[in-house]
């Protein structure tokens, strides 16, 4: 058989030709069940920390582009200084640059989450253009070993004159106490000039390495350092609270406490205290401007913007997990002494309780306990762990409990999310969205992802923003570390790594609120393009082309991206016959260019004002191969990647 070239052929991935979710898409999210080779145009096998959206109401441009992290919003509780070196004896200037690193070690005196770390800075000789990354490691033979955390200060929170500034940790890894750690400081990449951190010859614990961390020498003196640890127990749950008569104010519960969160600089504010130290959960719910709350030990409980009332009629049960207000009555359930029973209270009166009113769903002693509850098309859904009921009526004269005839149940109430349309839950084999008659399983696409969960029932959900976030732990993982999101309105999944989130709960604003899964902390979601200070890792890797029969010539690939205020750089992968290994790399530098205010630059000199909004395309070449795949990647803080279109250019062998 011979072979010949056969003509030079285009294959465009232009996003602005068809709308995200119509048919043909180019981009249309997440797929990780299928073989690469098999999925469809537009569908990704690695999609991390991406977005897709129209940066305006009119552009019909829908771009790929790095998400949003959480942002601080309260204090961690039980946040405390651990260790500081602010002496400034023998004090000096210890400059830093991205090859330029520093490190210095300290001494555990407790064990705990570290949430936080002060570092003594200021602006270097030259002004720097890119932040300043913090890293915690732990210590090897008097060095730094293993990277336990990554956080950032950024540039525009340091000056020209010393002063501490905050780099806070949303892994906020555990620090033993007596044991040695390390806090290593550099510049971003692609930054120049530098920054300084101030020193003192009290102590020689300070490094410096010229390679980025590739060796250490001792700098003989130590750098300004504090560290700050918090309680090591995650946070329990959270809502919004809405008095008609008073101001709004979050609610959180950790430990043994129940407290208020201040908005004006993250401060907590205990309510209650005393709870039950085994309670891994609480739920809330409102009415007649009281917050109850229940958490499976220490029955019913109410905040009346003042002070926490229990609930004493000796009828109301004991220790109920899950509460929701419906048809004037409060209903609770899971209660570890009757796992199937649904309990109510009397009409417009939360305090008293009847003996018989309750139901056992479907009928005690069943081994299918109550997994949660919630209200949807003005009727109450209970979940088991195997199935679904439906309570219909307004008065327990007329209460009548069906089993719905969509039958998923749901692993834990914490995963149950709603819209306008749908209930979204999690089941033990798959995600589903249960309309009021059927179920619908929504994971295919992300099959194997869901089966790797570790344990489903620490999985936690959310709707915000037309998305259902599921919350949830990897293999190896004990908090929840990742996320994966589905597009309400487009119907794809995206995925998240980093998220260490747990029982999340909007405002009434529709403001996200995330709890962290490692400490007693909340953040305000989507809020800047970082990781609460950690870099995010936006990872877009695109279909595998090719048949296998013919080898395909990458001619040329010719990606267009928007220019951001911030330059950055973005590696591109041209993986050659899925190997995974030895592809072909480059490095796309994103620099906005354009005269501004105050540059120099005057009126009819020439100059262009303002940067560019899309950088100018760069031709990129590839090789002969059987298969294709593009792997856009970049990791960085405040370095939103958005990937307008690609274009690949190839020529194909064919067979005569």
């Amino acid at each position: 058989m011979r072979l010949r070239r056969g003509p030079q052929q285009f294959a465009s991935r232009n996003v602005s030709e068809v709308p995200v979710g119509g048919t043909g898409s180019p981009f249309v999210g997440l797929n990780t069940t299928y073989p690469h080779t098999q999925l469809s145009d537009g569908a990704s096998p690695n999609f991390y920390n991406v977005r897709l959206f129209a940066r305006k109401q009119d552009d019909r441009r829908v771009s790929v582009g790095t998400r949003k992290g959480p942002g601080f919003y309260s204090v961690p509780l039980g946040e405390t200084q651990d260790q500081a070196e602010t002496s400034t004896a023998g004090a000096d200037d210890q400059e830093i640059t991205t090859t330029g690193w520093v490190a210095d070690s300290f001494t555990a005196g407790a064990t705990g989450r570290l949430s936080k770390v002060e570092v003594n800075l200021k602006n270097g000789a030259t002004s720097p253009t890119q932040h300043l990354i913090v890293e915690i490691y732990d210590d090897d033979s008097g060095e730094p070993g293993t990277k336990l955390a990554t956080s950032s200060i950024l540039s525009s929170d340091i000056g020209s004159s010393y002063a501490y500034e905050t780099a806070r940790f949303v892994e906020a890894p555990t620090i033993t106490n007596t044991e040695t750690y390390w806090v290593v400081l550099y510049m971003q990449m692609g930054g120049a000039g530098s920054y300084n951190v101030s020193t003192t010859t009290n102590a020689s614990t300070g490094l410096s390495s010229a390679n980025s961390g590739g060796t250490w020498s001792s700098t003989s003196d130590a750098f300004n350092i504090k560290t700050h640890l918090a309680t090591a127990s995650p946070f329990l749950g959270g809502t919004y609270y809405n008095p008609s008569s008073a101001t709004a104010k979050t609610v959180i519960a950790h430990g043994t406490d129940v407290y208020t969160v201040s908005d004006v600089d993250g401060s907590t504010t205990s309510i209650k205290s005393g709870l039950n130290a085994s309670a891994e959960e609480y739920n809330f719910d409102q009415a007649e401007d009281n917050l109850y709350f229940v958490n499976g030990y220490d029955g019913i409980q109410y905040y009346d913007n003042s002070t926490v009332t229990v609930v004493s009629d000796p009828q109301a049960p004991s220790d109920p997990k899950y509460c929701v207000f419906h048809k004037g009555r409060l209903f609770v359930a899971g209660q570890s002494s009757d796992p199937t029973r649904l309990s109510w209270s009397d009409f417009a009166d939360y305090d008293s309780w009847l003996s018989t009113g309750f139901v056992n769903v479907p009928q005690p002693k069943t081994g299918d306990p109550i997994t949660g509850i919630t209200v949807f098309q003005d009727n109450l859904i209970i979940f088991t762990e195997k199935t679904k009921y439906i309570l219909y009526g307004d008065d327990p004269g007329n209460f009548v409990l069906r089993q719905s005839s969509g039958r998923e149940g749901c692993v834990a109430n914490k995963t149950i999310a709603k819209d306008p349309n749908y209930v979204y839950f999690l089941s033990n084999d798959g995600v589903y969205r249960f309309n009021g008659s059927q179920d619908q399983l929504m994971s295919d696409g992300i099959q194997t992802e869901i089966d790797n969960i570790p344990d489903k029932t620490k999985c936690s959900a959310v709707y915000q923003g037309n998305y259902y976030r599921l919350y949830y732990p990897q293999t190896g993982s004990t908090n929840n570390d990742s996320c994966i999101l589905w597009d309400t309105l487009y119907d794809f999944w995206l995925r998240d790594s980093g998220t260490y989130v747990d029982k999340p709960f909007i405002t009434t604003e529709d403001t996200l609120v995330e709890g962290s899964s490692r400490m007693g902390a909340i953040y305000y979601g989507e809020q800047a393009y970082s990781d609460l200070g950690k870099p995010i890792e936006f990872k877009y890797w695109t279909k595998v082309y090719g048949d296998g029969l013919r080898k395909i010539y990458l001619r040329r690939f010719i990606p267009s991206i928007r220019l951001q205020s911030q330059p950055y750089s973005m590696n591109i992968f041209i993986d050659l016959d899925q190997r995974g290994t030895d592809a072909i790399s480059y490095r796309l530098d994103a620099s906005a260019s354009g005269d501004t205010w105050g540059g120099g630059e005057t009126w009819g000199g020439g100059g262009t004002w303002g940067s560019e909004t899309v950088g100018v395309p760069q031709v990129f070449r590839g090789t002969e191969a059987f298969w294709h795949q593009i792997k856009f990647e970049q990791t960085g803080v405040d370095t939103p990647v958005e990937i307008l279109s690609y274009v690949l250019q190839i020529r194909v062998r064919r067979t005569e």
